[in-house]
């Protein structure tokens, strides 16, 4: 599996492929803390420390190609605070040219159906900026951000699925933003 290996591709390949059984030797402490998750989430042993391998390997495909600053979500929600309005639209207009070097380097296919998988969804599950959910019904999409940063990040937010949309030549139906709801409705065209 290559970089341009999909979420999707490699959950799939991980449930149709026969297991192997391995040892490996754990410092104490670090089995003490995953028997203690593995109880909390009533999972075995064996699947939660698979589970924890599948998500470091998909972080590392998916997020890794592009330097990316980790920092705390206070600091975040600050910096947020002191930019302007133009402030805001110029840097999340910036989202395609983001976006689209992440997947030249990646070798994904710049669609909205990847964007959604590769980015949308990986950037949801790793990074704490939003909640995404999504659905599709054969060429309608109904894309929902759900976050608690403030109000000038869920404009910064808009600004920036938006132009990564508007990329694509997508035509947007409706874009809502409210009380820490973003929703982007549209139909998918085939060109």
């Amino acid at each position: 599996m290559g970089l341009h290996t999909t979420l999707y591709e490699i959950e799939n390949a991980r449930m149709a492929s026969p297991t192997n059984k391995v040892s490996i030797r754990l410092p104490n402490a670090t089995l003490k803390v995953l028997k203690k998750k593995a109880d909390e989430k009533d999972l075995p042993l064996s699947s939660l420390i698979v589970k924890i391998l599948n998500e470091n390997v998909l972080f590392d495909i998916h997020l890794k190609p592009l330097p990316y600053v980790i920092l705390s979500q206070v600091l975040f929600e600050e910096i947020i605070k002191t930019m302007t309005d133009s402030q805001i639209d110029k840097v999340a207009s910036m989202g395609p040219s983001i976006v689209t070097r992440l997947f030249q380097i990646s070798r994904w296919e710049y669609d909205v159906d990847s964007v959604i998988e590769n980015y949308f969804m990986m950037i949801s599950k790793y990074c704490g900026l939003f909640q995404f959910k999504k659905q599709v019904q054969h060429n309608h999409y109904h894309l929902v951000f759900e976050t608690k940063l403030g109000t000038k990040w869920e404009k910064f937010l808009s600004i920036f699925v938006r132009s990564i949309l508007e990329s694509m030549r997508i035509h947007i139906d409706l874009e809502s933003f409210n009380d820490g709801i973003i929703i982007f409705e549209f139909v998918k065209r085939e060109f």
